[in-house]
């Protein structure tokens, strides 16, 4: 594998001389874009022209804090970098700790997927990710920019993240055109927006979830598998959810922040039902075998238990609905197909 040489650089570092930085074997530069829900880079905009006429592909970053929502912060950052042209992942920066964070990582992930189709990463340190470890469902397959200071690109212990774009290695780095210290980051052709196929998102609007694929377009009125569970949608694109009908069949969805079909048994009300295996999801009825053992479910499927009786014969199941057969007991003879003839 290849790797790039890169620097990240804010209003901080001055007045920058792009030709000599791209003499320097630099080929990726980050810029700072945003912070919070109101601050805006004041060099940005110079220093993405500069990156431009140099030929040096560019990409932008927001430092995320919990002084405001992470829905006002990603429209901060959209709205700052949404008409220039990127080569780079735009990265959520997050180093700083504070309560509710990863609920605000997630929010803002999710925020700034509903306003734009461009994939986002997050950079962060290595002393940092675990205070990440409860978002990490969410953010564990996005591009990672990982902050280590040991002055050795790429040697770095492990983590849940799976996709490493970057290393950010020192920050006291000689690049120049550059006065000051910089940071230096060694970068994989990864976090290349046009290398970086973003995942479908699920979107919530108004306590309703949404699946978008990673064009914008979403499943309407039928089923979707999506990461191994399969999930069913209305006319308008909407998760469905509890027990709904999809054809001739009964299914069971789960609740409002599930929705996944579920398959095998099912306790429900104080009822059990079957939902046959995970290729299948229908709820049972009638007569069906299951590991070996007989059951009945009534139409509604729910699993019979006691005496029951069907086209004229008389059956019992022990507690566990299983049917009894080929036994004499209670006084009754039960036969192989499990019907009772009462002992004389």
């Amino acid at each position: 594998m290849g790797y790039i040489k890169g620097i990240d650089i804010s209003n901080n570092n001055g007045n920058i001389d792009f030709g000599a930085v791209a003499g320097d074997g630099v080929q990726y530069v980050y810029l700072k874009a945003t912070e919070g829900a109101t601050f805006r880079d004041s060099k940005m905009e110079q220093f993405y022209s500069g990156c431009k006429n140099n030929n040096l592909k560019v990409g932008a970053y927001h430092f995320l804090v919990g002084t405001s929502t992470p829905e006002a912060q990603a429209q901060n950052f959209y709205n700052k970098i949404k008409d220039y042209n990127w080569d780079l992942v735009p990265m959520m920066d997050v180093e700083t700790n504070f309560s509710g964070l990863a609920d605000y990582v997630i929010r803002f992930v999710t925020a700034f997927g509903q306003l734009t189709s461009i994939p986002l990463g997050i950079y962060s340190y290595t002393s940092f990710i675990s205070y990440l470890t409860n978002a990490k469902s969410i953010i564990q397959d996005m591009p990672f920019w990982e902050a280590n200071y040991n002055n050795d690109p790429w040697n770095l212990p492990s983590n849940f993240f799976t996709n490493r774009v970057g290393h950010q290695y020192t920050e006291t780095g000689k690049v120049n055109g550059v006065s000051e210290d910089c940071d230096i980051n060694s970068f994989t052709d990864g976090v290349l927006i046009s290398n970086v196929t973003k995942p479908g998102q699920w979107i919530i609007k108004d306590n309703k979830w949404w699946y978008r694929h990673n064009d914008g377009s979403y499943t309407k009125n039928g089923w979707e598998k999506i990461n191994g569970k399969w999930y069913l949608f209305d006319s308008e694109g909407w998760m469905l959810y509890d027990w709904k009908l999809s054809g001739d069949y009964w299914y069971y969805l789960g609740n409002s922040d599930d929705g996944s079909m579920k398959s095998g048994w099912l306790l429900k009300n104080n009822k059990w039902y079957y939902l046959g295996d995970p290729s299948d999801g229908s709820m049972k009825t009638g007569w069906q075998k299951i590991n070996g053992n007989w059951y009945y479910f009534e139409t509604d499927g729910a699993m019979v238990t006691g005496w029951f009786n069907v086209d004229g014969y008389d059956y019992l199941t022990y507690s566990t609905g299983e049917l009894i057969t080929n036994i004499d007991i209670y006084g009754y003879r039960f036969d192989e197909n499990g019907h009772a003839t009462k002992l004389s």
